[in-house]
């Protein structure tokens, strides 16, 4: 338990050096939509190609088909509470965008891994990866159609893009012998560990732009996070006890639907220009309320 709150507190931690950055004018927007851009094309996708460079085993194959098919109903469930809950709160424009995707988008890479890590071990890692092919697949399609809000926008240029290649990459690496060399291995590694520190800092300079006094005082935020937090794994759970799987894509399905909101939240506002501010909100905000709620539900499981 204390683990997962010191982990927690550390995006915290990281959150802090950037909202002080801009509040010391040490940084200005011009930085953040360039590190924004570096972490999306650069670090996430070998964040993505590295998280998936592991040996092949027809039980982790099967259970991962199963973990895949069942990932792509919760997406559908919290795309489903997202709209309900946009709706309740007569959302419409950018605030919309940024509350639809921050439900559907939870912390899954960032803190989804360590937390399963900690909890179920190595091997709950590697099915935390493939559950991420969803998140991967969906934030480059239909994450940018949302915040973009192009409908219209070409299939091609949301497939044909690093966080998709990345994707293809990385089955290929686990489906086929073929390994990475390991110097350019250890180079992806280094770089997929700089997204964690680099997405919570534009976190905060972003969140420095907002008044603090108005984050917790918020009823979309506070909606938000009662709905991410728990309304999302306690739907989630009992969909699952009434169906039979593996006892480890259980837990893994309801460890994921309780992240909170996704750090590409607010790199996707600012990178089209949409509500940034409610989304640095709405990323602090339940992860400061996730130091109460995931413990909870790792207790619960265990």
């Amino acid at each position: 338990m204390a683990e997962i709150v010191s982990k927690v507190l550390t995006f915290f931690v990281l959150i802090g050096i950037g909202f002080i950055l801009r509040r010391t004018n040490l940084v200005d927007d011009l930085f953040t939509k360039g590190v924004s851009r570096f972490v999306l094309y650069v670090t996430l996708p070998a964040l993505i190609i590295d998280s998936m460079n592991f040996e092949y085993s027809y039980e982790m194959f099967s259970n991962s088909v199963i973990l895949l098919m069942a990932g792509g109903a919760l997406y559908l469930i919290l795309w489903f509470l997202g709209a309900v809950s946009s709706r309740i709160l007569k959302l419409t424009g950018d605030s919309r965008s940024v509350f639809l995707y921050a439900v559907l988008f939870g912390n899954v890479a960032y803190m989804g891994y360590p937390v399963v890590e900690l909890i179920i071990g190595k091997e709950g890692v590697f099915y935390s990866a493939v559950f991420n092919i969803w998140f991967n697949v969906l934030t480059w399609t239909v994450g940018v159609r949302i915040m973009s809000r192009e409908a219209g926008s070409s299939t091609r240029k949301a497939f044909l893009n690093p966080g998709m290649i990345s994707v293809f990459i990385g089955l290929i690496l686990f489906f086929t012998p073929l390994k990475l060399p390991l110097f350019l291995d250890e180079a992806l590694a280094l770089l997929g560990q700089s997204t964690i520190p680099l997405a919570m800092v534009v976190a905060g300079i972003i969140l420095a732009s907002a008044k603090l006094s108005t984050v917790l005082k918020s009823r979309i935020v506070i909606f938000y996070s009662l709905v991410k937090l728990c309304i999302a794994p306690v739907i989630v759970f009992f969909l699952l006890s009434a169906v039979e799987m593996p006892s480890m894509v259980e837990r893994i399905l309801i460890i994921m639907s309780a992240m909170p909101a996704a750090a590409n939240t607010s790199i996707f506002a600012r990178i089209f220009d949409s509500d940034y501010e409610l989304s640095s909100k709405l990323i602090a905000s339940s992860t400061l309320f996730s130091l109460i709620t995931i413990p909870l539900i790792i207790s619960f499981l265990d």
